[in-house]
């Protein structure tokens, strides 16, 4: 079995070099890096990623974590082993910064030359062996079918599938609140079975929205328990966001619970409208 745990690092470890250049060191070699790219097999939901930060490692040695596109020195030189580990924002948050350890690395053995500057092109993909258990096509999409997040308790709308704003495809997830239609309270359909352990579990989604959003979980126990955590609450904004979501330690922290779900709150409390739209909804773990 692959235990897979997040390693957390904040933001002051990105943008440095482990190795200083001074005067009267010898002249580096430098390092290119524009983007990575990454494809998602069949089963895998969306292929767009936002993987921000290449982690670099040469002959073993980290070098750094660098936000692309970049272009670093290196004091290296002759047949080097470079390896790339794609780097994502956590929970949406700038100074939270991690490898994400679904993404397979990128290795590449290549000559550095001092003074010469190498130019990489990296790819990657999702680890073998991790499992998609949102739906069975791997991700709430909004493409096919029904919609796989219903309304609870006291909403007062609901999810539907909107044509007009669109993050990829033919169609999103939309959420409307106005006077009307104050508060939305919606849960995954299926319920998931996860890892716990310290066990990596994410869920990756696509989001755009005008009002304050929080999302969260709820363990089911034994013996008809349910336990409620709220987990991230997502800022409104202009633009669609990519979330990767870290809720290993939320999960870990129920031992005991057979099954989760996923769910989604907000309210138009202040505003006289709001809109939420949601695309590409994945959990991931192994």
């Amino acid at each position: 079995m692959k235990h897979i745990y997040l390693l957390i690092f904040p933001i002051f470890l990105f943008f440095q070099s482990c190795e200083l250049i001074n005067p009267d060191e010898d002249m580096p070699a430098f390092i290119k890096i524009d983007t990575i790219s990454f494809t998602a097999k069949y089963g895998e939901g969306t292929s767009m990623a936002q993987i921000l930060d290449s982690w670099v490692y040469v002959n073993g040695d980290l070098i750094g974590a660098f936000e692309m596109p970049f272009e670093i020195p290196v004091l290296k030189s002759g047949a080097c082993d470079i390896k790339i580990s794609p780097g994502v924002k956590l929970n949406g948050i700038s100074g939270i910064r991690t490898i994400n350890p679904f993404f397979t690395r990128y290795d590449k053995k290549v000559t550095l030359v001092a003074g010469q500057t190498i130019e990489l092109f990296p790819s990657s993909e999702y680890q073998d062996g991790l499992k998609f258990p949102w739906n069975n096509r791997g991700e709430e999409d909004f493409e096919e079918g029904g919609i796989s997040i219903d309304s609870i308790g006291n909403s007062s709308t609901k999810v539907i599938k909107t044509h007009d704003e669109i993050f990829e495809g033919t169609a999103s997830g939309y959420i409307k609140l106005d006077a009307g239609h104050q508060t939305f309270f919606g849960q995954s359909t299926n319920a998931f079975v996860l890892p716990k352990g310290g066990e990596g579990v994410v869920m990756e989604m696509n989001i755009k929205n005008d009002v304050h959003v929080i999302i969260g979980m709820f363990a089911y126990l034994p013996g008809g328990t349910i336990g409620s955590s709220v987990h991230l609450g997502i800022n409104p904004g202009d633009d669609w966001k990519k979330l990767y979501v870290n809720f290993t330690e939320l999960v870990s922290s129920y031992p005991t619970a057979v099954e989760f779900r996923v769910f989604f709150k907000a309210n138009v409390a202040g505003q006289e409208q709001g809109n939420i739209y949601l695309d590409n909804i994945k959990i991931m773990h192994f």
